[in-house]
């Protein structure tokens, strides 16, 4: 039973050409399935753009100072206290990583993109992957969260 109350707000911006099963209703699926996952509340704003591997890139070095490609970067939305958490912000996916690394894992480039969403969702929820042993955590949840979407 999902207990979770949140109101979202959601886009899917592709800037690039994406696998013809990944849709803005897919990519809401995920987005849900997460938030409801970890029990979300209050007002979410979530904008998820699909961008190439050169666009993603440019931001990686912009933000990060980090020259090279990769395959998402998060930028969670100032926090705006209401009484209930809030949260949200954009999730930049490079299609052109997803699909080069897919076959790595084992799926396609839409179950990449479905991963990464996840990924990227986790991470506006609080998560975070960079201590010792927090991803290995990080990515046992998203499995868990994906398997429990019905997408499959």
């Amino acid at each position: 039973m999902n207990t979770s109350t949140y109101d979202l707000t959601f886009d899917v911006l592709a800037e690039t050409s994406v696998p013809d099963d990944i849709d803005h209703h897919v990519v809401e699926r995920v987005v849900r399935c997460v938030l409801d996952g970890e029990t979300a509340t209050g007002a979410w704003e979530i904008t998820v753009v699909l961008v190439d591997d050169d666009s993603l890139r440019i931001l990686h070095r912009d933000f990060m100072d980090i020259d090279e490609p990769t395959d998402i970067m998060t930028f969670p939305a100032e926090e705006v206290e209401i009484g209930e958490h809030s949260g949200g912000g954009e999730i930049i996916i490079s299609v052109d990583r997803a699909a080069a690394q897919c076959a790595e894992y084992g799926h396609s480039p839409s179950e990449e993109i479905r991963y990464l969403v996840s990924h990227g969702v986790l991470h506006l929820c609080g998560w975070d992957d960079l201590a010792p042993g927090a991803r290995e955590i990080m990515l046992a949840r998203q499995d868990e969260l994906l398997r429990g979407c019905g997408l499959d």
